[in-house]
């Protein structure tokens, strides 16, 4: 047997022989937060022996000691409800009135359920190694008040949220987006008193590397001293109780998984058949650096500008497992997903789900005596719509959430109740202030549209219906956008669509990525022109939660023609040369610097220039000087 781990970042494995454990469980969890909370009950409600591990002093991680005391969508159902059910009753009883659920009653509800159940809890205690028998997990070794201790298990469920077990087993996993490894922006949510009422706060507070031990105790220093809550003056609106122990990071490593679950597959209509769960929510990316996210993603929320349509994605049980491992599951938001799709799977709901799940598959697996991969699904599956975990009922395929709430309708389970299939219902669509259902329904129509398209696309008497339809074409790869999208561009084009509830995208700037997509050489000068261009560019944005100054506004138009010049010179080497050397001069000018305000206030400004000038090395820098030239 060997026992794995990773010291100074590195993997350490080492034979061991056989461990005399001195404690067996059927489960070990690891981390007893929003997952592993409800992994660890759920298991042993199954007759189940479990020990708890955890590095806190309670349960319940980001939706106790975290401060995020609410849900943003997710889909009802599961072991959870129950539990939320008692807080609210509970809180009836004398508790602060507060806008959101007591974290300090979930904290006392769920562990006396686990220990009711028999759940062995071991408080202030962190994994550190695994024990592996080839690649079946066998044990842990952790670090707690006693020292180092190690027990056997037949399984061992990772709910550490950054997939620290499978990480030390040697696991695949993966981190970040594609082009840089950068996460999502991190939260440092805080209690408050505000009047009579007790609430939580929170904006968005910069990036981390949660990875990285240096990184993360940057953040979480750094963060605790932000204007946004570090005041000149405090006063009976805003009295802090607490910042929350725990950062809210939204985003961190995803196992390599026997099946992951991707954004590509979810807008191919290739899905699994076969969920544990649904997640439901929209694409919710917090980054400002869109142009730096993936072609997929820039294409449903720039291009469709979809971002806030919401969706449901199947999850099945080969994203909890770790591709060729046995023994070992993932719960929490490190299962097998990838950067893109993550936005809408991590949400708090899912979350508890993804641990419910991971125990009823150990059980069965346990039960009899057979690898988590060939747990059957039928029974599986039976064992979760017991508490709702899997209901299909509450299934949603799409929603328009920019509708009001009284037009909502559960009936909403197929692709037919979102995209359009009539031509003249998509040209009425693509008319109008909202179209990216129309524009994304063209796109899925494909060669059927073009025809309508170009011929939409050329004509001047409705602008709508232009520059929609050079949208549309420009997603099917049509060169016949080119005339529409580079007007837009000269003009910069002030539009923006109110197709979601927020984060609506400038048409002018949306233009700049999609004839970076398409490789336009033509509009190459123009976009240099631009990036040199800074006092020009006047917020004109409605949507303020995205755009908020004249900084943020710029920032969204360089980046894209960064990225879009990147794209083009990709396919045009001759150009390569001129964008290289005329960026090199925009980052060299000792006055050059790029920020945004983060999401969620008005005020603190992120400085965004060493993100850029990675952008910047990693793509027009990283063109050998002879391609560069041309030759």
């Amino acid at each position: 047997m060997k026992l794995s781990q990773r010291i100074n970042n590195r993997l350490d494995q080492r034979e061991v022989g056989q461990p005399a454990f001195a404690e067996h469980y059927d489960v070990i969890v690891a981390g007893l937060g929003t997952a592993g909370s409800i992994a660890a009950i759920a298991a042993a409600r199954r007759g189940l022996s479990v020990l708890g591990i955890e590095p806190l002093t309670c349960m319940g991680g980001t939706g106790t000691a975290g401060a995020i005391l609410s849900y943003y969508f997710g889909l009802k159902g599961g072991l959870h409800e129950r539990f939320d059910e008692e807080i609210a009753e509970i809180e009836q009883d004398g508790y602060p009135k507060r806008g959101k659920s007591s974290g300090d009653l979930k904290k006392w509800v769920i562990e006396r359920e686990a220990l009711a159940a028999g759940v062995t809890i071991r408080y202030e205690s962190t994994a550190v190694g695994v024990y592996l028998e080839g690649n079946a997990v066998k044990g842990v070794r952790w670090i707690g008040p006693d020292g180092l201790r190690e027990a056997g298990a037949k399984v061992v469920i990772d709910c550490t949220g950054n997939a620290e077990l499978c990480a030390m087993a040697g696991c695949g996993f993966r981190q970040g987006r594609a082009m840089d490894g950068r996460a999502q922006p991190f939260s440092n949510a805080l209690e408050l008193v505000s009047g009579n009422r007790v609430g939580t706060f929170y904006t968005d507070s910069g990036y981390v590397d949660p990875s990285n031990g240096e990184d993360l105790s940057r953040a979480i220093i750094d963060s605790a001293v932000l204007p946004t809550h570090l005041k000149d003056r405090y006063d009976e609106s805003w009295r802090i109780l607490r910042i929350a122990s725990l950062l809210g990071i939204r985003e961190g490593r995803f196992i390599e998984g026997e099946e992951d679950v991707t954004l590509a597959a979810f807008l191919n209509d290739t899905t699994s058949d076969r969920p544990l769960f649904y997640a439901y929510s929209n694409l919710d990316n917090h980054s400002k650096d869109i142009a730096f996210e993936s072609e997929n993603q820039q294409d449903w929320i720039v291009g469709g500008g979809l971002w806030g349509l919401n969706f449901s994605v199947p999850v099945p049980l080969g994203a909890l497992i770790p591709k060729g491992y046995d023994g070992l599951l993932a719960a929490g938001r490190c299962i097998a997903l990838d950067h893109d799709i993550s936005g809408c799977i991590r949400m708090k709901r899912e979350m508890h789900k993804s641990g419910e799940a991971a125990a009823a598959a150990a059980a069965i697996a346990i039960e009899r005596c057979i690898r988590l991969k060939d747990v059957p699904y039928e029974p599986l599956a039976a064992e979760l719509k017991k508490t709702g975990c899997l209901n299909e009922q509450v299934f949603v395929r799409f929603r328009d959430t920019s509708l009001p709430v009284e037009t909502w309708s559960v009936a909403e389970r197929d692709a037919s109740s979102i995209w359009l299939t009539d031509e003249q219902a998509i040209r009425t669509g693509l008319s109008g202030e909202k179209p990216g259902i129309a524009i994304w329904s063209a796109k899925r129509l494909g060669e059927r549209m073009k025809p309508s398209l170009r011929a939409w696309a050329m004509q001047e008497e409705d602008a709508q219906l232009r520059g929609n339809s050079a949208f549309a074409l420009a997603l099917l790869s049509d060169e016949s956008a080119l005339p529409a999208l580079r007007q837009m561009v000269k003009s910069r084009d002030p539009f923006v669509p109110k197709t979601s509830r927020k984060y609506n995208q400038v048409r002018g700037y949306a233009a700049i990525y999609l004839l970076g997509r398409l490789g336009d050489a033509e509009i190459v000068p123009e976009l240099l022109a631009l990036m040199q261009d800074r006092e020009a560019f006047v917020n004109s944005s409605t949507d303020a939660e995205f755009i908020n100054t004249d900084d943020d506004y710029f920032f969204q138009y360089f980046t894209f023609s960064l990225m879009a010049l990147y794209r083009i010179g990709e396919m045009h080497m001759r150009l390569r040369q001129t964008i290289a050397e005329r960026i090199e001069a925009i980052a060299e000018q000792e006055d050059f610097a790029l920020a945004v305000t983060l999401k969620g206030n008005t005020v603190l400004k992120h400085d965004m220039t060493d993100m850029v000038r990675n952008a910047m090395a990693a793509t027009v820098f990283s063109w050998p000087r002879e391609e560069a030239a041309g030759r």
